[in-house]
Formats: C-alpha cells, structure tokens, sequence
C-alpha cells in the first residue's frame, strides 16, 4: 500500500503521540507547579492589590490542576 503525503504525515504525528502527551503533561506539572509556588508567595506576602477576587481565581485554578 503506498501512503500519500498527507496520510505519510498522519501516520508520523499518530507515532508521536505518545512523547507529544508526556511532554505535554510534563508542561502542565511545571505551570502548576510555578501557579502553586506563585500563589504561596502572595498569601505570604500578600500586597495590597492582591484581593480576595484574585484569591479566588488562583485556588480556582489549583483545584482544576489538582484534579487531573
């Protein structure tokens, strides 16, 4: 059976897939990983413009992180 272009390409990016997904789940551990850090150091230090909205929106994002 010979592949045209397009399919020969399909076919090397099905083959990736697997490297494609670890690294990728590898960049979501490191984002989480720096939000987490992010988020302890302002509730540490918690600046004046730091509100309780902005409180809300960074454990949001931790819980969704969190559950994957």
């Amino acid at each position: 059976m010979i592949l045209n272009r397009t399919e020969q390409s399909d076919v090397s990016n099905l083959a990736q897939l697997p490297d494609d997904a670890s690294e990728m789940k590898l960049q979501l551990i490191r984002a989480a990983e720096a939000l987490a850090e992010l988020y302890r150091l302002l509730e540490e230090y918690a600046p004046s413009w730091y509100t309780q909205q902005h409180h809300q929106i960074a454990e949001s994002a931790l819980r969704l992180l969190k559950e994957d």
